[in-house]
């Protein structure tokens, strides 16, 4: 049964994933691409996936993340990388034309900090497009937990007992009201947040912004 729940969940995973960069791309016209949340592993990943199917030209692609990202420069030595400890990213105003970045904000800590890494987003680029689990999905994806992640206090609980290095700093749930009320507090002119269904329950939202209120321009 645990083999069947796991491959179950690992193609709606993959289908989910395909299509939100589907969307990305019917969005995405040219430019430079920064992908925010690239790890150090050069397997296959899911957690890499932009950076490993990436469709548009080696010099368009610039990946940020806190981990060493040297191997990745060893794999894709056409394209690049940095490294930084969090907080203000090390780049200019409107320094690219999009950021891209797949469910990393819940794991950047708590509200200020999700508040400041999307202006940081927006910040450096015209347009973001990032995504993030749906706290209210039935099943928790990093735990696997039925219904319990619905009740922050419960399920803190059960990670301090279970799964002690998962906290609410690293992992901070959106439901779409709270997603909603970070986006109306950010530096965005505009935005839209996309509920993507996979089966028949929002899994997870995608958000496309731009500081300038063009965002409904693509």
């Amino acid at each position: 049964m645990k083999a069947m729940i796991k491959k179950i969940k690992s193609r709606v995973m993959h289908a989910s994933r395909e299509s939100k960069l589907d969307h990305f791309y019917s969005l995405y016209s040219g430019g430079k691409v920064l992908d925010v949340g690239v790890s150090g592993s050069t397997t296959m990943s899911a957690g890499n996936l932009f950076l490993n199917t990436f469709r548009a030209a080696d010099e368009m692609y610039v990946g940020l993340g806190i981990m060493d990202l040297s191997e990745q420069k060893k794999k894709y030595p056409g394209r690049s990388f940095v490294q930084y400890a969090g907080g203000r990213f090390p780049f200019a105003d409107n320094e690219f034309e999009w950021v891209f970045s797949n469910a990393v904000v819940e794991h950047v800590g708590l509200d200020d900090d999700q508040l400041g890494f999307v202006n940081e987003m927006i910040r450096v680029s015209r347009y973001v497009f990032f995504t993030t689990p749906n706290k209210y999905f039935p099943v928790e994806a990093h735990t696997n937990l039925p219904f319990l992640h619905w009740n922050n206090r419960l399920f803190y609980n059960w990670c301090r007992k279970n799964r002690p290095w998962t906290t609410k700093e690293n992992l901070y749930l959106f439901s779409y009201r709270r997603l909603k009320a970070l986006m109306d507090k950010s530096i965005a002119g505009e935005y839209k947040i996309y509920r993507n269904q996979p089966a028949f329950w929002p899994m997870t939202f995608t958000v496309v912004c731009a500081r300038d209120g063009s965002a409904g321009d693509q």
